[in-house]
């Protein structure tokens, strides 16, 4: 029962190569077979402009709860 679960698990992540045809893992951009080139189904870059804000907003985040911090054990004392 439990090698049937773990092979339909790795079915899941195979996809047949547009070049030949063959099940390749989802994840991979060169086919082991024919060495074509193949786009990764799960993976999609963020754009840039999203990226940049994102950490800009972690950034002043984390500069923020450092400066708690520091405050917290300079008054806090």
């Amino acid at each position: 029962m439990e090698r049937k679960r773990s092979r339909t698990a790795f079915e899941k992540h195979t996809v047949p190569c547009p070049h030949c045809g063959k099940a390749v893992l989802d994840h991979m951009t060169q086919c082991p077979f024919c060495s074509g080139k193949l786009e990764p189904a799960g993976y999609r870059p963020m754009d840039e402009k999203k990226r940049r804000r994102i950490q800009i907003i972690a950034n002043v985040i984390g500069f923020a709860a450092a400066a708690a911090v520091i405050l917290w054990l300079i008054f806090g004392r």
